[in-house]
């Protein structure tokens, strides 16, 4: 409020006259010059440095000159430094214009507070001049709290934060009375006795106090808090991150007398490799997760907990009770949507993260498998009962579908994905969850074939079976590449291939596990995109599924002793004559010379040549259990103005290299929908080229945007709400053969 008074006082005196004298003879009110930078006022300030009469005389001479010739006009405030009687050429300034007497600041600063409180200022005249410095900024509360004691001048949770991001920047931008009192409470808060220390010394002291608390699991209720703002703080959260990274955790912390909430990597690292280690334990390591679970349950500092630690919690909290009631196949399938496949997402992160590391992952991978094993045992046991589903399914769908519908086509996106993404997106699109089972064996020549073509018939060529399912369906149906995806492209039936999950993996192997996060992301970015370019619903379907079989030896792989003519691959193997093998499932499927498909009753490879890190093509729940999800467009509670291009005649043959686009909205009622924030983006082919900036469209009203064929003859525009990105209206712009003569004809 302090700059407020000062600029009221400053203001009252310019209305009558073009020139005020501030007098501060003893310089203590330099501070509220900063006040005057938002105004077109000139300041002038005298040179506290003379002494002399005759530099004082000469400079007062000089200043009155300049103001009476180059700022005549202008409005012009004197700051003088030197008492009222001391004054020559300024002097009558202060009886002729207006005069501002901060002789003694702190009785012009009493008047003012109680004036606009009620309340005598008891303070001593030094501290309320600290509290004036103090007080630019602050509102009147602020000053009730000072007057009555109710806060201190320096408030150390909200300056301590500051200080520590750059502290030399920060004490050399107080005033030094300022400067001490901050320190004073400094060194009261490290509990030393006050030194002249430096800026940085004193940051290290109190950020190492902090760390050490939280290693100890001593730290004040203060500084918790302090940490908890700073880790929270998007403007100062930078130099807490460089603080830990020159920190030096000693090798004899203990991970688990940590305070949960602290921030050190290493630890979590190390409690992570503790628990690993007696993982055969239960008791030990019930005890341990009762500590993790503390810490990834904090909403404090969310960004210091490592994800891994909500997998390793699925994993160890994974219960297979209702396992033990499921008396048939589709009761296990259930279970496996249900249950199951989050503890496969889980293994497959901790994979993603420690499967360089294999002192950690290889008792947790065994664990795994030993639930695994538990599950494939009811698996197979009905499995028997096993019937695919996926023969034909696009022909079908596509024959029943209405129009407006997109499909996206992955190759190997296992139940577990597709369960992440719908989980992503389910508030804010609709989802509907159904299972496909893949055919046998799930890989991708049988299971796209199966998906395009039906009948049991395997076509091996891509392309052959898009044909085929073109000429099944009898639909005009649009096939692209998921990645080519613009808003241009609109269809009435649209099929998007997406490969990039199936053919990373069989490149990279494991090496691909780490990128699967982007792959889902992509997925998800991408439906919200065909839901807001139009399409009534879009489905996300695959081939098959995959198995991550983890660190293998050349003993974890299964023997696939045959007799005769066979193939053996991964996860199957094509024979010509029936085999005899207790351990084996047998499919007969007919396939060149060969007759049978073999899969070992198990989620290991068969030794064949490559590589085994990431598989598929075998009978487990993994493979087989797919997704066929709808995502729809929830029902809006709130209605959205109309907004339209209404020159779309005009703009089909366009003369000259520029057009005008023009947009109308429709009226509207409703609070909520008086404006609508759009954008118009434009398409060369399937490139975007340009676009107009965020357009605010109030309702009832017109705007245009000019833009440039930039050399192309033909473009889409695409106009798109500008903040969920759906799209409201498209037109295609051709430009003319026909000369633009200018206007001459």
């Amino acid at each position: 409020m302090i700059d407020k008074w000062f600029l009221e006082d400053i203001e009252h005196q310019l209305k009558l006259r073009k020139r005020v004298v501030v007098l501060d003879p003893k310089a203590e009110c330099g501070f509220l010059l900063s006040v005057l930078k938002t105004k077109d006022y000139t300041v002038i300030k005298t040179d506290s440095a003379l002494t002399e009469d005759w530099q004082t005389v000469k400079e007062e001479l000089f200043l009155r000159h300049e103001v009476e010739t180059k700022y005549k006009n202008k409005n012009v405030i004197f700051y003088i430094t030197r008492e009222q009687k001391k004054l020559s050429f300024l002097f009558d300034y202060c009886f002729t214009h207006g005069c501002l007497d901060l002789s003694n600041p702190t009785e012009w600063l009493k008047k003012k507070l109680f004036a606009n409180t009620g309340l005598q200022v008891q303070m001593d005249s030094p501290m309320l001049l600290i509290a004036g410095k103090l007080g630019i900024g602050k509102d009147i509360a602020w000053w009730k709290k000072i007057i009555q004691n109710l806060e201190g001048l320096v408030n150390m949770e909200d300056e301590l934060i500051p200080f520590l991001h750059d502290p030399e920047v920060y004490l050399t931008s107080r005033d030094i009375d300022i400067r001490k009192m901050f320190e004073v409470k400094l060194f009261e808060l490290l509990e030393q006795p006050y030194l002249n220390k430096p800026p940085k010394t004193l940051a290290n002291e109190v950020v190492k106090r902090i760390f050490d608390g939280l290693l100890t699991n001593t730290i004040s209720k203060d500084l918790l808090q302090l940490y908890y703002r700073w880790a929270d703080s998007e403007n100062y959260r930078s130099s807490l991150e460089d603080y830990l990274g020159k920190f030096s955790v000693s090798n004899k912390a203990d991970q688990w007398k940590v305070h949960p909430d602290h921030c050190f990597r290493i630890l979590d690292h190390k409690a992570i490799i503790d628990i690993s280690n007696n993982l055969r334990d239960n008791k030990y390591v019930t005890e341990k997760m009762a500590l993790i679970k503390i810490r990834t349950n904090s909403q404090k500092v969310k960004r210091f907990i490592p994800s891994w630690w909500h997998d390793v919690i699925t994993l160890m909290e994974y219960d297979s009770k209702q396992l033990s009631t499921c008396n048939s196949f589709n009761k296990v399938v259930e279970f496996y949507t249900s249950q199951f496949a989050k503890v496969d997402r889980a293994i497959r992160n901790l994979y993603a993260n420690f499967l360089q590391e294999e002192s950690i992952i290889r008792p947790f991978q065994e664990y795994y498998e030993s639930l695994n094993q538990e599950l494939l045992h009811k698996w197979f046991e009905y499995a028997g009962e096993y019937k695919t589903d996926q023969q034909g399914y696009l022909v079908s769908l596509f024959k029943k579908a209405k129009l407006g519908i997109a499909v996206i086509v992955g190759d190997g996106i296992r139940y577990e994905i597709a369960d992440q993404i719908a989980a992503a997106l389910q508030k804010k699109l609709k989802v509907e969850k159904q299972i496909m089972l893949a055919d046998m064996p799930s890989d991708t020549e049988n299971n796209m074939s199966a998906l395009y073509v039906g009948n049991k018939e395997v076509v091996p060529v891509h392309k052959d079976r898009e044909k085929r399912l073109l000429a099944t369906t009898g639909k005009q149906i649009t096939i692209i590449d998921l990645d080519h995806l613009s808003y241009g492209e609109k269809a009435d039936y649209l099929v998007l291939t997406y490969k990039d999950i199936d053919s990373t993996g069989e490149k990279l192997q494991h090496a691909a596990i780490k990128l699967f996060e982007e792959f889902e992301t992509i997925l998800q970015e991408k439906i919200i995109q065909l839901i807001n370019m139009g399409y009534r619903e879009v489905h996300l379907v695959t081939d098959h599924g995959f198995v991550l079989t983890g660190l293998l030896t050349e003993s974890d792989k299964i023997d696939p002793t045959v007799t005769g003519i066979n193939k053996p691959s991964e996860r199957y193997i094509r024979t010509v004559d029936k085999q005899n093998n207790a351990d084996w499932l047998v499919f007969e499927r007919p396939y060149g010379e060969y007759k049978y498909v073999y899969t070992a009753k198990s989620h290991r490879p068969f030794k064949s040549k490559g590589m085994y890190g990431y598989s598929h093509g075998g009978f487990t729940p993994q493979e087989i259990i797919i997704p066929s999800f709808v995502f729809k467009k929830q029902s809006s509670s709130t209605s959205n103005l109309e907004v339209s291009i209404i020159n779309k005649k005009e703009l089909s043959e366009v003369t000259g290299e520029l057009f005008e686009i023009r947009l109308q909205s429709g009226s509207s009622a409703d609070l909520f929908a008086s404006s609508r924030k759009v954008q118009i983006i434009l398409y060369a082919g399937k490139c975007k080229y340009s676009s107009s900036s965020i357009l605010t469209i109030e309702a009832g009203s017109t705007l245009s945007a000019e833009f440039s064929f930039d050399g192309n003859s033909e473009v889409l525009a695409v106009l798109l709400d500008a903040e969920t990105q759906e799209q409201l209206d498209t037109i295609k712009i051709g430009k003319s053969n026909a000369r633009d003569l200018g206007g001459l004809l």
